[in-house]
């Protein structure tokens, strides 16, 4: 009889499903990357998140915040994910960066009153740029200039503001802004800040989604990157970014 009942726990215990892997990602708005809707994290982003955590049938949980808090918590430990991150020194330091998932580029904006046109480093000599920062668009903006003197760079807390500031003369007549022309498009369309125009195109950029190195293990990290690679060979992780108008990462 206590044989019985010992195999009959056994069995019970054996059909509870393992819980599932639960994992902390955090992000910004940076539509059309990633934004908030009715507090629900959306964007391609996190659709691809969501979509390799279904396949690992892992929990995952994706919270939208100001960029700055979302880095210090990211590189503190406090989170396991967090995205976009491009590949910067200063990134790979403290995470564990997938194969970037999405492309984009880096374009100055400003008035359309102004015929400005980005050429070279060497035409921003006597400028004020504004540009997101800190942020991978602020570095790219530094190290693109490290040899060009006399830039005033003006850094500025979102590409909304930004952009904002742009359209109302905050920079001058001839202020310029650096943003992601993705978000850019995307801001003055919802936003009709058709005063504004682009201004030429400084490099392209790369975005791809990084793992606190203080939390995630080496095994944890490339099981999410098996799951990318899955959606990126069944093409859905194609299909899931072209639906933003945006362009996957070869």
């Amino acid at each position: 009889m206590l044989r019985h009942a010992f195999f009959f726990v056994t069995a019970l215990i054996t059909a509870v499903p393992a819980a599932a892997e639960t994992v902390h990602f955090v992000t910004e708005e940076f539509p059309p990357f990633s934004f908030s809707r009715g507090g629900i994290a959306s964007g391609a982003l996190p659709e691809i998140v969501n979509a390799t955590c279904g396949l690992l049938q892992w929990h995952c949980e994706i919270e939208v915040l100001p960029w700055r808090r979302a880095l210090q918590q990211a590189e503190d430990g406090e989170v396991d994910g967090i995205f976009t991150v491009i590949q910067s020194p200063a990134r790979r330091k403290e995470f564990l960066i997938t194969p970037m998932v999405v492309t984009s580029g880096y374009d100055f904006y400003t008035l359309r009153s102004n015929h400005f046109q980005f050429t070279q480093p060497d035409d921003l000599r006597g400028r004020q740029i504004g540009v997101y920062g800190p942020s991978g668009t602020s570095f790219v903006l530094q190290e693109s200039l490290k040899n060009t003197p006399d830039v005033d760079i003006k850094l500025v807390t979102n590409n909304h503001r930004l952009l904002l500031m742009l359209n109302a003369g905050r920079f001058g007549e001839k202020g310029l802004v650096l943003l992601n022309r993705d978000v850019a498009r995307h801001l003055i369309e919802h936003e009709y800040l058709y005063a504004l125009r682009n201004a030429g195109h400084l490099t392209s950029i790369s975005y791809g989604i990084g793992f606190s190195r203080k939390r995630v293990s080496p095994v944890k990290f490339q099981a999410f990157n098996r799951g990318l690679n899955t959606l990126r060979n069944n093409g859905q992780l194609a299909t899931i970014v072209q639906r933003y108008g945006l362009q996957p990462a070869n």
